[in-house]
């Protein structure tokens, strides 16, 4: 696994521990399973934390949408908690922040 999780407010936040622009580094599908895996029943939200991640990469993008359409198929939301500017600054050139929710804090989801 190469995430760790906690809970606030009822809402799992699942933080990545990657510095190479990626985020899962694997299957998107398995990730998501693993997730699935310790989610409470009732969940309809998932708060991704890229606090940590200086940057993406092309890959990290791409799974990051993956991983927006694997949630969403199963009718659970997807938040992301971004403080990077230059994180910010790429969703918007690549036209994708309108695809999530992002906030600056854990206290915003």
């Amino acid at each position: 696994m190469q995430f760790v999780y906690k809970y606030v407010d009822n809402v799992p936040v699942i933080s990545f521990r990657r510095d190479d622009g990626s985020l899962v580094g694997y299957d998107i599908n398995l990730f998501g399973e693993e997730v699935l895996s310790v989610l409470r029943e009732d969940t309809v939200k998932i708060a991704f934390d890229l606090r940590d991640n200086l940057y993406l990469n092309s890959f990290g993008l791409g799974e990051l949408i993956n991983i927006r359409h694997f949630f969403m198929e199963r009718g659970i939301s997807c938040v992301l908690i971004v403080e990077s500017k230059k994180i910010h600054k790429l969703l918007e050139m690549v036209g994708i922040e309108d695809l999530f929710e992002t906030v600056a804090s854990e206290d915003q989801i």
